[in-house]
């Protein structure tokens, strides 16, 4: 934090300067050039010092790192203070070479993007005014306090072999410079991006106290290969890879929630069944091919029970099936409606779904025996594709607009406190992330469309495929 005694220490410095004595200024290379230098360096240190002294009067007062978030206070309000954070140089040791720059500059990036991306953090850049002005040489953690960061993300890299070993270091920055967590990690120089998630992960866990998600995963649809096939990235769009070979149709992929497998619907036999695809060994299983449509599989908080959508008695209802694929029991039982789109609560005591019932299609809840359902969403004609958050505390879902296109919104779970999340182009299929507090979707723009992340409270959107033919994500889930 900028001080009225830093002010007046730096004038003490200039006082110093004209009598001709050699004093060093703090974080600064001092080279003493005479009056007319002196002069000049008078003029803009005060304009740099008023500057800093702006901006950390329009600040949000610097957090720490024991508080961590206000989950009830932030969900009510929406409402919070955004850690600043400054992620510093990853600098080269031992040999250097143009593949160790390369690589350490990859960390600083995506550790960068990923704490830019995230919620509850801020990124400060560097002030280049105020470097030039003071001619600082190494930015130091006083250096970026000064500059508006609360804490600081900086460390190593290391070549050893085809190894890359990354030593970072997590710093509080006020009310003084204090080291909060440091780490070496290992790893094949391919894996590079995800030491560095792991790094923006350590960040997020010790500044602001909650489970980070930059090493997950997202599963999707995406026709690039010429048929839809079930997709696999990182968090952020790198890392894609194609996990089926159906040569048909295969859609609304559902993540296990202890073990590296997927749910999807394919068509790969001619109408749409459920298969189980073990994503490290490759090898899948049916799982429900009942006659008539067999389609959005939702796997329950215990991972014991599916929630799915079958015809096999005539009418698209809700089932609840064993992981074996056995009927357990029918939720729903309308001759006329159609009921799809599960998804469980987090205490799995409530399943949200949509039903055209009344009509057009609506957001209902039900409890897991089939009792209680109840209509939640009553603003808009056409309500789809649910998806209860992760904290319980709220629902996403797309609806029609009156110009037909569709959007995000979300709702609590008694239906009310209605917000819309985006209001550009037409989208589909949000999906919560693990944290509850972002969400992907899939955009329509023209004749294209591609996935997108976003928090939930609007403030920061990212693109993560540009392919032109991705949809239905499904965020990989934390790991119990």
């Amino acid at each position: 934090m900028i001080t009225l005694d830093y002010i007046l220490t730096l004038n003490m410095c200039r006082k110093a300067e004209d009598r001709g004595v050699r004093k060093q200024r703090p974080n600064a290379e001092w080279v003493y050039a005479g009056k007319s230098a002196c002069s000049s360096m008078s003029m803009r240190s005060v304009i740099a010092t008023l500057i800093l002294v702006l901006a950390v009067c329009f600040a949000a007062p610097p957090t720490t790192a024991q508080t961590g978030i206000d989950i009830k206070g932030v969900i009510g309000t929406h409402k919070f203070y955004s850690y600043k954070i400054a992620v510093g140089d990853f600098k080269v040791v031992g040999d250097w070479s143009l593949t160790a720059d390369s690589l350490a500059a990859t960390v600083k990036k995506v550790v960068t993007d990923d704490l830019d991306f995230h919620v509850f953090f801020d990124t400060i850049a560097v002030n280049q005014f105020y470097i030039d002005v003071w001619e600082i040489k190494d930015l130091t953690p006083d250096v970026w306090a000064r500059m508006g960061a609360d804490y600081l993300v900086d460390g190593t890299l290391e070549l050893k072999g085809e190894d890359a070993v990354v030593a970072y270091r997590i710093s509080e920055l006020h009310p003084q410079v204090q080291e909060m967590k440091d780490e070496k990690l290992r790893t094949k120089r391919g894996n590079i991006r995800r030491i560095a998630h792991m790094v923006g992960d350590a960040a997020v866990r010790q500044i602001a106290a909650e489970k980070p998600f930059f090493t997950t995963k997202i599963a999707y649809a995406c026709a690039a290969s010429g048929r839809k096939e079930v997709w696999l990235c990182d968090y952020d769009g790198a890392n894609a890879m194609r996990l089926t070979n159906d040569q048909s149709i295969a859609l609304s992929p559902c993540w296990d929630r202890e073990e590296d497998k997927l749910l999807y619907t394919t068509f790969k036999h001619g109408s749409a069944e459920v298969w189980e695809l073990d994503i490290r060994s490759g090898k899948s299983r049916s799982i429900s091919a009942y006659p008539g449509i067999n389609s959005a599989p939702s796997i329950s908080p215990n991972n014991d029970e599916i929630a799915i959508t079958l015809s096999k008695d005539g009418n698209p209802d809700l089932y609840i099936l064993n992981r074996k694929g056995e009927v357990k029991r029918r939720l729903t039982d309308l001759p006329s409606s159609i009921e799809s789109g599960a998804s469980w609560s987090p205490t799995g005591q409530e399943i949200i779904f949509s039903s055209d019932r009344t009509g057009t299609p609506q957001i209902y809840r039900v409890d897991p025996d089939g009792v209680g359902i109840t209509r939640l969403t009553y603003e808009g004609k056409y309500n789809d594709s649910p998806d209860y958050s992760p904290l319980g505390d709220a629902i996403v879902y797309v609806a029609r607009g009156e110009d037909g296109d569709f959007q995000i919104c979300t709702i609590d779970t008694k239906g009310s406190d209605f917000n819309q999340l985006d209001q550009t182009g037409s989208n589909e299929n949000p999906h919560w992330s693990p944290d509850g507090w972002h969400v992907v979707f899939c955009k329509q723009v023209g004749a294209k469309y591609d996935l997108y992340i976003m928090d939930r409270f609007k403030k920061k959107i990212k693109k993560i495929t540009s392919d032109g033919k991705s949809s239905n994500p499904a965020w990989q889930p934390f790991a119990d």
